[in-house]
């Protein structure tokens, strides 16, 4: 391969461009090239020297002696919107010098690109036309490598025409395609010398097999005034016009039956087109060129008499005319002849007859009526001046652009138009010949297919399942990214290109891929290793044989779904069934002993948690010391400890006495490294690699720890449900268990003590009778009293405030006072009898409750209504601050007037004179918060946790100076219980006590 040139592969398989990368770089070792191969994707820098090595290439010794440099690419993988680095490309100059410094000839290089997205590939053409540059400039030799799935056509296509030549293997064997550029250099050598053509007085010109011009010498350049540069590798046809005179052979004609017979061919008239516009006319020979098996290999061409022709507008317009007698083939046909002038919006000189069929006559144009740029879509009209405008700046021929037109209704129609600029005499722009096509169906159709694209391309990127594709050899040429995170992967690189047939190593795997690429659907569900990134998942796998319409197979397709979650999920489903049944069996323990139930929920806790080890130690009495109660199986066995403590004082225990202390489950998932309490172990114990503990608690009381350690997945709250859970079923049956032996104990002493006292309990026995007697007599009198109180109470209540009031009669200063005393004290009886009403009802399960929808503020007014002139009397201001947009609740109408009514008499009761008793409501999070306070004597701090306990008075003296029976909060606490909210109160001993309840939002 010559140097200065670069070429691309166009690859299957791995093993493809393995295998051609091998021949490559063997070939410039041999010619003492430096060689360089940018490993990237799934092959190592180690799999590329093996590789060689296996090919017969001394892979060390080169590595040695530096003329073989495998290297790791990180910019290999291109699809971020970032601009490329241009580091590999200064890289390339460096190491190129370097080679040429230390004797070697030249420089080979090797890379493998992998580009995602359109714009990435964009992107990367820019930065390969300035790798171009560099590898002609160096006498680089490169070759480039694609994969073959993953490139779209017009990527195939610009790859091809970038490149000097393209590898790609056709029918089993391995063929170069050669483009323009690969040409020159290639005749030159091989055909003829280019000495001898150079400078020879006639002009010489040659093209290849595909029509594009390859040579060009020095009388070619004096005689079209085009430099070598401009045509080399260009299309002959740029340079021929289109025949105008249809009663001679056109050169083209010529051209083909030469190429045709592999004959030589005379002409007399070649119009060859000058850079100013005009045409050189000449006369020569037509010599077909022929390859070693006398294939055509191209065609050379020779210039004879030569004169200029000086063409008029007239005289254009004139031959155009010519164009008439080709109307009835355009009247049938799609295509619009048109003869624009190069003016502005482009007056029509001439249009053929079916520009019908976009509503228009040729007479709207040639009468000068309309103009070109008339129909042009307004939103088109500047690029399709612009891209004109660029055509002769650039001083070329050639046009050609989609845009579109509007029809006389207004109808918008996509159309194509191929023009060709003739210049004038000055060579300036004269007019533009060409054509335009309808191409809005077609249009149409490829919207269509890219809204469809898109679609299927959202659907396969934003699926919450991985999917990939495989041609029919197994290979991956497609994947989202859901496929990358599942088997642990960052860029599609690295597994484009890999081989799930060859590579994988797991028989079911496999077994599934071949299953598709046998026409069938594949399965597979398990643990999978992946070979790439070598972690471990739980999968689902289904694989589909991808098959073409005419029944060809294409590939297959896999649907990977990451099933870690679920399978989970059934291990905590199974988890929990056994805890049940240790539950079960737990329950099942009563008559052995408390250390056989230790031992055995020791055990179920290891098995539940999946841990290695455990342990059960609990509080002694004082609360200080921590026993050791009960260690694992494996404990015993593989401890190694010399003296063995069991007991251990809580306030200089490490770690595992952090439960107690802070009363709440602690897990440790990094033992070596986590320092915070841990205080080491000694000498010959397990070593610990990962450690959970919890609280065993009674109540609010903490009376023992139970931990576990070294499971080998991490501790997390489902192991402290678990093991939770499992302490409180052992705490209750060991606590029953202590119970009953404590029974048996005495049951053999209280024998003893009845049977002593058998004879005084005979005596106490009628005694005992009537205490029983009394007591139910007592019972039954709180009963019947409260409820037979209830009536006469209500009337002495009401006659005597119609006497106060003076409805029965006038009544004097000290009747009033005396009738005051009864009313007053009739409200204390009152209140009495209700409380013990209410305390029967409840102790006798016969509370009832009506809900409602009810307003709270409406509650708190009436409340505060009827308690107003009891906090006058003693000059009490009551201040509301209830918020306006208070929401309804469900709620007991006269059960939560009674709590109110309680707590604000309360706050009237205990706050003196000329003192303030603040109620508001607000609501809080999903409740709705009331509070009352006052300014009143305060509660001592001691006394708070009592306050709503049944009969419980702060001052509980005979002398105490405020009355009640002490069932007051106790009924509150229980209303707003019931009600599913709570209640608590605050206060400051001399300053005053705030109550507090909460009540539920509706739901």
């Amino acid at each position: 391969m010559p140097q200065g040139n670069s070429f691309s592969l166009l690859y299957e398989t791995t093993e493809e461009f393995m295998s051609v990368v091998a021949a490559f770089l063997g070939a410039g070792l041999k010619g003492n090239e430096r060689c360089v191969w940018a490993v990237s994707g799934q092959i190592s820098s180690e799999s590329a020297e093996k590789f060689l090595e296996d090919v017969g290439i001394d892979v060390e010794s080169y590595l040695r002696s530096g003329q073989l440099m495998i290297m790791p690419c990180t910019e290999c993988y291109i699809a971020s919107e970032e601009p490329l680095s241009e580091r590999t490309l200064l890289k390339w100059e460096d190491i190129y010098d370097s080679a040429t410094s230390e004797g070697y000839t030249g420089l080979r290089i090797v890379d493998k690109f992998t580009i995602v997205g359109e714009d990435s590939w964009k992107r990367f053409a820019d930065f390969e036309k300035k790798g171009m540059d560099i590898i002609r400039r160096k006498d680089i030799v490169a070759l480039f490598a694609f994969l073959l799935e993953a490139r779209t056509r017009s990527e195939i296509l610009d790859i091809i025409r970038t490149h000097d030549g393209t590898i790609i293997k056709q029918n089993g064997r391995w063929d170069l395609l050669q483009s323009s550029s690969a040409c020159k250099p290639l005749i030159k050598e091989k055909v003829f010398p280019e000495n001898i053509l150079e400078n020879i007085w006639t002009g010489v010109w040659t093209v290849d097999t595909h029509d594009r011009i390859v040579y060009f010498n020095k009388g070619m350049e004096s005689i079209s005034g085009f430099s070598k540069e401009e045509v080399i590798g260009q299309k002959l046809a740029r340079f021929v016009p289109r025949q105008i005179d249809k009663d001679e052979p056109s050169f083209i004609e010529l051209f083909r039956m030469a190429k045709e017979k592999l004959r030589p061919k005379t002409y007399d008239v070649f119009p060859f087109i000058k850079p100013d516009g005009q045409y050189i006319y000449h006369s020569g020979v037509l010599l077909p060129l022929t390859d070693a098996d006398g294939s055509y290999a191209g065609m050379m061409g020779t210039i004879g008499k030569i004169f200029d022709q000086k063409i008029s507008h007239k005289t254009l317009r004139d031959k155009f005319r010519s164009f008439e007698k080709l109307e009835d083939i355009y009247r049938k046909s799609p295509v619009v002849a048109v003869l624009w002038r190069a003016e502005k919006d482009w007056p029509i000189e001439f249009i053929s007859e079916n520009i019908t069929q976009f509503g228009y006559t040729p007479e709207d144009f040639i009468s000068g009526k309309l103009v070109y740029g008339d129909i042009v879509h307004p939103e088109d009209i500047d690029l399709l001046r612009t891209s004109v405008e660029q055509l002769e700046i650039e001083k070329k021929f050639y046009f050609s652009k989609e845009y579109r037109l509007l029809t006389s209704s207004g109808e918008t129609r996509w159309v194509t138009e191929r023009s060709y600029l003739i210049k004038d005499e000055k060579g300036g722009p004269a007019y533009y010949q060409g054509i335009i096509i309808d191409i809005t169906e077609r249009k149409k159709a490829e919207e269509a297919v890219l809204e469809a694209e898109k679609k299927y391309r959202m659907i396969f990127e934003n699926s919450p399942l991985g999917i990939f594709h495989f041609n029919e050899k197994g290979t991956i040429t497609h994947c989202n990214d859901k496929y990358l995170e599942i088997i642990g992967l960052e860029k599609k690189e690295d597994i484009l290109g890999f081989n799930m047939v060859t590579c994988i190593k797991d028989e079911r795997m496999k077994k599934a891929v071949q299953d598709a690429l046998s026409r069938k659907t594949g399965h597979f569900e398990g643990e999978y290793h992946t070979v790439i990134s070598g972690i471990s998942v739980l999968i689902k796998g289904d694989f589909s044989p991808s098959i073409s319409e005419d029944g060809k197979l294409l590939g297959g397709i896999g649907i990977f779904e990451d099933i870690s979650g679920r399978k989970k999920a059934e291990e905590a489903l199974h988890l929990d069934e056994s805890r049940l049944e240790t539950l079960l069996k737990l329950t099942q323990m009563t008559n052995r002993s408390l250390k056989e139930i230790a031992d055995f929920v020791q055990e179920e806790a290891v098995r539940l948690t999946q841990s290695k080890m455990g342990y059960l130690a609990f509080l002694k009495e004082e609360g200080t010391v921590l026993s050791i109660y009960s260690w694992s199986r494996n404990v015993m066995l593989d401890c190694d400890v010399e003296e063995r403590k069991f007991d251990y004082l809580l306030e200089s225990t490490g770690l595992w006495g952090e439960p107690v202390r802070q009363k709440r489950p602690v897990i440790v998932n990094d033992y070596e490294n986590y320092k915070e309490f841990k205080q080491g172990y000694p000498k010959g114990h397990i070593r610990m690699k990962r450690y959970m503990s919890v609280p065993i608690v009674d109540g609010e009381r903490v009376v023992g720890v139970a931990g576990v350690g070294n499971k080998r997945n991490p501790y997390d709250q489902a192991d402290v449900r678990q093991l939770t859970l499992l302490m409180e079923g052992m705490w209750q049956i060991m606590e029953q268990k202590k119970t009953e032996d404590t029974l048996r104990e005495f049951t053999s002493e209280l024998a003893h003590v009845n049977r002593e006292l058998s004879r005084a309990n005979a005596e106490l026995s009628k005694a005992n009778e009537d205490l029983k007697s009394l007591d139910r007599m007592k019972d039954e009198f709180l009963s019947n009293v409260s409820h037979e109180f209830k009536t006469p109470l209500t009337s002495i209540q009401g006659y005597s405030q119609l006497i106060s009031d003076g409805t029965l009669g006038p009544v004097n200063e000290q009747q009033k006072k005396a009738v005051d005393t009864v009313v007053r004290n009739s409200e204390r009886l009152r209140k009495l009898v209700d409380s013990l009403l209410y305390l029967s009802r409840a102790q006798a399960g016969k509370l009832s409750y009506s809900f409602d929808e009810i307003m709270i503020s409406e509650i708190i007014n009436d409340s505060i209504q009827d308690l107003a002139l009891q906090a006058e009397k003693k000059d009490i201001t009551i201040k509301m601050d209830i918020s306006e947009d208070l929401p309804s609740i469900r709620g007991d109408r006269d059960k939560l007037t009674d709590v109110l009514i309680n707590l604000i008499d309360n706050a009237i009761k205990f706050t003196p004179k000329g003192g303030k008793i603040g109620v508001g409501a607000y609501v809080d999070d999903s409740s709705i918060h009331v509070s009352v306070s006052d300014s009143g004597i305060g509660i001592p701090e001691d006394k708070i946790s009592s306050l709503f306990k049944r009969f419980y008075q702060v001052d509980s003296s005979v002398r105490r100076r405020y009355g009640g029976t002490g069932l007051g909060l106790y009924i509150c606490k229980k209303i707003v219980e019931d009600h599913g909210g709570n209640i608590w109160a605050e206060s400051i001993e001399g300053e005053g006590s705030t109550f507090h309840f909460r009540l539920p939002l509706k739901q």
